[in-house]
């Protein structure tokens, strides 16, 4: 008899489950979020229009301090090999903020300061993994010759190529690339001081294929006037203010920003600009992730478009950024392709960008 009532309640749950489901116009594989977007919280993109992005841009970055992207051995002026900076416990990723009390904003002010200096025990100002650490490191001479060295190689600034998400007409805001720049030595998300956004013109394309990615190959147009200022560079993404006299390049029809319990399994579109002018090309979501925090994987596409197979082979390099369009809204952005089929990679919901940009800035 308890095994007869416990068959008759599962049943029912099974029922109440199926028509809830169907009331709500989806199922679970295609939207996780089904049983939860009533309790969702309203974020700040809730009904808010944004000019859609897709165009291909130049990104500089100057980093914040130097940045430790690799140790050396030196030979000394007696003819051995030692390295003074590895010696001292210097690590690859140590981010250099001065150098005795003197603020580090550029490899050049290490040079200038140590050409004057000398060969002396010099104390460095440098940040780890979020630590504040002084580290002492005595240079060595050159063997015959007079110049100085520590035994580490320093960068302090980055440039590339990506694409823009969204502009947000309201407040001038934009997003770009979909997901961090980390430095390509080290790995490490790269902290910035500033950083501008340019024109940028695609010279070639390098076409994706298994184990290898693609990449968009151009210049940026450095003569000509920045078209906005980075703020931050997060894991979803750099963001910052498009200039005034640059908002007529981005302007576009305004798309309304589409909720992550929104997006359904099937046809969608993205827009790049891999041929030098933006177009609309086809895709597939073929999965979504259930997420409570934000992620840069939060669903898979595929492409489909017969013309972008044929212009890249897939994703690739530069092409991080794009926004994801369906049902005429954005979505989301695509962010990292998969290395053994370049026709496939992640996109990252378009509420967790928005919440990066105005969580940060309120």
């Amino acid at each position: 008899m308890k095994n007869f009532a416990r068959r008759v309640l599962f049943f029912i749950f099974f029922i109440a489950f199926l028509l809830t489901a169907v009331y709500f116009g989806f199922d679970l594989k295609s939207n996780p979020y089904v049983l939860t977007k009533l309790e969702e919280p309203v974020l700040e993109s809730e009904g808010r229009y944004i000019i859609p992005g897709g165009q291909t841009i130049g990104v500089e970055l100057k980093t914040e301090g130097v940045l430790v992207v690799g140790l050396a051995d030196i030979v000394n002026s007696e003819n051995l090999s030692t390295s003074p900076a590895k010696l001292s416990g210097v690590h690859i990723g140590d981010k250099i903020l001065e150098i005795d009390s003197l603020l580090v904003e550029s490899t050049e002010d290490i040079i200038r300061y140590t050409e004057i200096e000398g060969v002396k025990t010099y104390i460095f100002k440098i940040e780890r993994e979020g630590q504040t650490l002084y580290v002492s490191i005595t240079p060595v001479q050159i063997y015959k010759s007079s110049e100085i060295k520590f035994g580490f190689w320093a960068r302090d600034d980055i440039a590339g190529i990506g694409t823009v998400t969204f502009v947000d007409p309201e407040t001038g805001k934009f997003s770009a690339i979909g997901h961090g720049i980390s430095d390509s030595d080290t790995g490490n998300l790269i902290d910035i001081k500033s950083g501008t956004i340019k024109k940028a013109n695609i010279t070639s394309i390098k076409l994706g294929k298994k184990g290898e990615p693609g990449e968009i190959i151009g210049y940026i147009l450095k003569n000509e006037d920045s078209l906005g200022y980075v703020e931050n560079n997060t894991d979803f993404g750099i963001y910052g203010s498009i200039n005034k006299k640059s908002m007529g390049y981005f302007s576009r029809n305004l798309l309304e920003v589409g909720r992550k319990e929104e997006i359904k399994l099937g046809p969608a579109q993205i827009y790049s600009c891999v041929n030098n002018e933006i177009q609309k090309y086809d895709i597939e979501i073929t999965k979504v992730f259930y997420q409570n925090k934000p992620d840069e994987k939060s669903f898979v596409i595929k492409i489909v478009d017969d013309d972008l197979l044929q212009l890249t082979n897939g994703i690739i390099q530069g092409m991080s950024g794009c926004p994801v369009i369906q049902n005429n809204k954005i979505v989301g952005a695509v962010t990292h392709v998969f290395m053994n089929d370049p026709t496939k990679g992640y996109g990252i919901y378009i509420e967790w960008i928005f919440e990066e940009i105005y969580g940060a800035t309120q």
